[in-house]
């Protein structure tokens, strides 16, 4: 459980695109959370169930929030949700899901929600405004909210 002010939140950022990593990382630097980041799908489902490289929980810790993009290689943002709301090990499937995509599609929206996403964000295009959202991101996920505490086992 985090209450925000006796712990710091551990986010996993699946994002496929190096620019917005830089952008969400940036973001991240001053807000007191743990940005863990992978590169897709794929590597997200590797590292929340704890295969291969990302088998040490001491060094890839399970997170408490997930800042998902939708279009990449691989496993995209939408296999992904149904691997973790369906098909994950232990409790991983009450992790809180926030996607972040620049499609802002009404399907793509809607296909979200019904695969269990807490929050859809439409990236932004302005750095600014970015920041900005990654920030309110930071205090209403990593200080406001309590999440469950779960495992992959």
């Amino acid at each position: 459980m985090c209450d925000g002010l006796s712990m710091t939140t551990r986010f996993l950022l699946v994002e496929d695109d190096p620019a917005d990593v830089e952008f969400v990382s940036r973001a991240f630097d001053s807000s007191g959370h743990q940005l863990l980041v992978v590169s897709d799908g794929q590597q997200a489902i590797d590292y929340l169930s704890g295969k291969g490289a990302y088998a040490d929980r001491r060094k890839f810790p399970l997170p408490q929030v997930i800042l998902l993009d939708l279009k990449m290689p691989r496993v995209n943002g939408f296999e992904f949700l149904k691997w973790l709301r369906h098909q994950s090990p232990g409790d991983l499937r009450l992790l809180p899901v926030i996607i972040m995509s620049s499609s802002d599609e009404p399907s793509d929206v809607k296909a979200a929600y019904a695969l269990g996403v807490n929050s859809y964000l439409t990236k932004p295009i302005q750095w600014q405004e970015f920041q900005e959202r990654m920030k309110a991101v930071n205090v209403f996920w990593g200080s406001h909210t309590q999440v469950p505490s779960v495992s992959a086992a």
